[in-house]
């Protein structure tokens, strides 16, 4: 049955219910009216703070603005307590907005000492000015712009590799002495090396994670799998990360379909998932190292939670953070900061500050270590592990290796697609 009420009653209620409202909502205006007055004050003192330092300063010194300026933001950002926050210039920024897109700047050669004393070329990039004049890895370093080198030049002949626009380097190759003008210059990034180590196993290399890697990782994947690639091992040693976008696209592709990280930020988690059709098979082992960092420590880690593959080297550096730029509007300089913190979903582990512990423990000798760029496959300790470890699995059934065929990709232009090359 239906109780009906008085008007009187009704209009009391409502009357209520309105100052009850207005009541809750004053005392949430007054919290956060206090703590936006808390925030002013502080800012006022940091403020006042800077500037009785700066009204000394200025009696004694002539001070140039823009020095002082970055300084001050340097400062800033060393002050949030974060090792992996940072101030980039203009000029920085700009560099690494080029280097997330695929694109490196320079001649695109590495140099290294070699046993005995000589400077040796470690590493060419594909499409590099180097390589487009016929310097290969392994070519011995004689001099640059006349001026014969030794080994004790090491770092200068970096440094000056790094920073010239022009320069003249005499090498040895084969025997053969010759002298090449190289011009600094902008190119496409490879940052996945490919190859069959031995029979069925194939061997892929990233060496960072830009916009173009996914499709260059996946171009390589293919072939490799075409050529008869059954089982194979992922090099992300000395891999610092880089683009967050990229590893996640190349992890969809390698797992089963499901969540396998959350990204809890201040406020908000955010669940990572595959999604992608395909997924890895096949035994795989990845190879470490305590140079491993960020992007590159997340794609072990996922393959590891979800036993895709086993981890081969050393401890990583651990790094579980995600971090975003943001660009400074009156002189576009920019900050990067930490904005959230990585954990696996399988097992709810994290990497942070104790790094990957990895499932094969293999150290390089401190010798080994200084000529790791010249090391052949033999003479690779942790990648000898790795194959092995792979060859242990289990022998496929016939159904296995049909599902090793990886879906037909799109190839991309020359200069963005992988290269297969020896190490």
């Amino acid at each position: 049955m239906n109780k009906k009420i008085s008007l009187g009653i009704a209009i009391t209620v409502i009357i209520l219910a309105v100052a009850l409202t207005l009541s809750a909502t004053m005392v949430l205006s007054m919290r956060y009216f206090s703590s936006l007055v808390s925030n002013v004050g502080q800012r006022e003192a940091m403020y006042d703070y800077i500037d009785e330092i700066d009204a000394s300063a200025r009696q004694y010194y002539t001070i140039d603005e823009e020095k002082l300026r970055t300084a001050l933001a340097e400062g800033y950002v060393g002050g949030l307590g974060d090792v992996y926050a940072e101030y980039l210039s203009a000029e920085e920024f700009q560099a690494v907005q080029s280097t997330l897109a695929g694109n490196r700047t320079g001649f695109g050669i590495q140099v290294t000492l070699s046993r005995d004393n000589q400077l040796v070329i470690s590493s060419v990039d594909v499409n590099s000015p180097a390589a487009l004049s016929g310097i290969e890895k392994g070519d011995i370093l004689l001099a640059i712009d006349g001026e014969e080198l030794t080994g004790a030049l090491y770092s200068t002949v970096q440094s000056k590799l790094n920073s010239s626009e022009k320069i003249v380097l005499s090498v040895s190759h084969s025997g053969l002495q010759s002298a090449v003008e190289l011009t600094a210059n902008t190119y496409t990034n490879v940052s996945v090396e490919s190859r069959i180590i031995s029979d069925n196993v194939g061997y892929i290399g990233i060496s960072d994670f830009n916009n173009l890697t996914p499709l260059q990782f996946k171009n390589a994947y293919n072939e490799l799998t075409q050529n008869g690639a059954a089982y194979f091992i992922f090099d992300v040693r000395n891999n610092r990360g880089g683009s967050l976008d990229a590893v996640k696209e190349i992890l969809d592709y390698l797992l089963p379909r499901g969540p396998y990280a959350v990204c809890e930020e201040k406020n908000v988690k955010e669940t990572f998932t595959a999604e992608d059709s395909y997924e890895i098979t096949g035994a795989s082992a990845t190879l470490i190292n305590g140079r491993t960092a960020g992007e590159a420590e997340l794609f072990a880690a996922a393959l590891q939670d979800r036993s895709k593959t086993k981890l081969v080297g050393t401890s990583t550096e651990g790094k579980a953070v995600v971090q975003n730029y943001y660009s400074i509007d009156s002189d576009k300089a920019a900050v990067r900061l930490t904005v959230g913190k990585l954990s696996l979903m399988q097992s709810g582990k994290t990497w942070a500050d104790t790094g990957l512990y990895p499932d094969a423990m293999v150290d390089l000798s401190y010798e080994t270590l200084l000529y790791f760029d010249l090391l052949n496959d033999s003479e690779d300790a942790q990648l000898q592990k790795a194959i092995s470890l792979v060859r242990e699995n289990t022998q496929l059934s016939m159904g296995d290796e049909e599902n090793l065929k990886a879906p037909t990709t799109t190839t991309a232009a020359t200069s963005a697609s992988a290269t297969t090359t020896t190490k």
